[in-house]
């Protein structure tokens, strides 16, 4: 495996991130509605990330995505707020500190964007995610916040920026 980066999604990379998102997803048994799997815009997320105050990054070695990660807008919350949004990684590189990098660097982001806060909803299934967002300082909150579309993630955490 050549050296990985993070870089910006590109157009030639929505297909193989659409389908790593949806294999993660299958893998851990998700429902395919109410997360990510059905959103409308998941073969299409260089030009959804292409808006004001999102971005969306990949890790990838130059031949292949190993996972991704973004930001964005929360609509239904303060303008301050961010979502961290679509942190799905290939098996091969789970557990190895990427996506601890990957988020340390869609936080630097956002602070940059003027977000205050950033707020991460997920499944009960992603045990490992949980503990890292848990030790990068993410505190639960009783319920979701704004209006993401993904019913069916139940844990839903924030963080100040």
């Amino acid at each position: 495996m050549n050296p990985i980066e993070i870089r910006a999604i590109r157009p030639e990379d929505d297909v193989e991130v659409g389908n790593l998102i949806r294999e993660v997803l299958e893998e851990m048994n998700a429902p395919k509605t109410g997360t990510a799997y059905a959103d409308p815009y998941l073969f299409q997320l260089s030009h959804y990330y292409k808006a004001p105050r999102r971005s969306y990054y990949v890790l990838t070695d130059g031949l292949k995505i190993f996972g991704g990660g973004g930001y964005g807008d929360l609509p239904g919350a303060e303008q301050t707020t961010c979502e961290i949004q679509k942190m799905y990684f290939d098996k091969a590189i789970r557990g190895k500190g990427w996506g601890r990098r990957l988020i340390e660097h869609l936080i630097e982001e956002a602070r940059a964007e003027g977000y205050k806060r950033a707020y991460i909803e997920t499944l009960e299934s992603m045990i490992s995610a949980q503990k890292l967002y848990e030790k990068i300082g993410f505190k639960a909150l009783p319920g979701p916040l704004g209006s993401t579309g993904h019913c069916s993630c139940p844990i839903h955490l924030i963080k100040d920026l």
